[in-house]
C-alpha cells in the first residue's frame, strides 16, 4: 500500500494507493464528517483485481482545507482531479458515499472523460428537487441545527446514520474531528445542490445502493433516479442504515463486485 499527501489547490490532501497496479481504479469518496477508514472493510475484496484508492476529503481525517471559496463538492471535484492526476489515474469508477455521490456527480460534469461508471452508495441526483423558493430556508435550518450541543450533534449523527454501535461509535469520533461548524457548512452547500438546477453529466453506467433502514426520502430519491436511468441498476442493502458499505459489508462488497464485473 502506498500512503501519501499531495499539496492542491484547496489543502493537502491524504491518500491510500493499494491494489493491482494494471487494474482498472476504483475511487471511494466518503461522506461528511468521516474519513477513508469507512471504507476499510471494501479494501481486501477488491485489492486482488482492481487499483484501489481511498481518501480525506478536505477537512476530513488528515486532509487540510484551504480557499473554502466555492461550494464543497465543487472544491472537493477539483482535489480529486488533482490527486488522480498526481497518480497518474486517467479513468475511474467512482464510489461516492452520501457527499461522496455529490462529488462524484461534479467531477463527472468537470471531468467526464476520466469517469468510467460512478456508484451511489447512496445519493441523490444534483438536480432541483424543490425550487428556489426553498434557499431562504436553508440558513435557518443550518441556525437551528448549529443550536444543538456538540456533542448531542456529534453522537446523534451517529446514531441516525449506522444500525450496528461500532460504526454509530465511528461516527460520532469523525465528525467531531472537524467540528459542528464545518460538517454544518458543507451540509448548507450540499442543500443549495438539490435546488439549484444542474446539467445533465454524460451517460455513465450507474449503480444505486442504498440501506434498508435509510430516510424515506433517500430511498425514494435512488429509487426515482433509477427509473430515470432505464440502464442504471438500484439494490437495497438489507440489515444497513446510511452507511450501509460499514453497517452490512459483505452485502455491499458482494453487489459492487457484481457491478464491476458486468462492466
Amino acid at each position: 500500500m502506498k500512503k501519501g499527501i499531495i499539496s492542491s489547490a484547496n489543502g493537502d490532501i491524504h491518500y491510500e494507493l493499494s491494489g493491482k497496479d494494471s487494474g482498472p481504479a476504483l475511487v471511494f469518496i466518503h461522506g461528511v464528517g468521516m474519513d477513508h477508514l469507512t471504507f476499510q472493510e471494501q479494501l481486501a475484496p477488491l485489492e486482488q483485481h482492481y487499483k484501489v484508492l481511498v481518501w480525506d476529503l478536505p477537512g476530513h481525517g488528515t486532509s487540510s482545507l484551504e480557499n473554502y471559496h466555492k461550494r464543497f463538492t465543487e472544491l472537493s471535484a477539483e482535489c480529486l482531479n488533482e490527486l488522480m492526476e498526481s497518480l497518474q489515474i486517467s479513468e475511474a469508477v467512482l464510489v461516492g458515499q452520501s457527499l461522496g455521490s455529490m462529488v462524484a456527480q461534479h467531477f463527472q460534469l468537470k471531468y467526464p472523460e476520466k469517469v468510467m461508471a460512478v456508484v451511489h452508495a447512496p445519493g441523490i441526483e444534483l438536480k432541483s428537487h424543490v425550487g428556489n423558493w426553498a434557499k431562504p430556508l436553508v440558513p435557518v435550518f443550518i441556525f437551528l441545527m448549529g443550536l444543538i450541543p456538540e456533542r448531542m450533534f456529534c453522537n446523534s449523527f451517529g446514531k441516525h446514520r449506522a444500525v450496528k454501535k461500532e460504526v454509530q461509535d465511528y461516527l460520532a469520533r469523525s465528525i467531531g474531528k472537524i467540528g459542528k461548524k464545518l460538517a454544518l457548512k458543507i451540509t448548507a452547500d450540499m442543500c443549495y445542490d438539490l435546488i439549484d438546477l444542474s446539467p445533465q453529466p454524460t451517460k455513465v453506467p450507474l449503480l444505486m445502493l442504498y440501506g434498508e433502514k435509510d430516510l424515506g426520502f433517500i430511498k425514494n430519491a435512488s429509487k426515482a433516479w433509477h427509473k430515470k436511468e432505464p440502464a442504471s441498476q438500484c439494490v437495497e442493502i438489507p440489515n444497513a442504515n446510511h452507511i450501509a458499505n460499514q453497517d452490512n459489508p459483505k452485502h455491499f462488497n458482494k453487489t459492487l463486485k457484481a457491478f464491476l464485473e458486468g462492466l
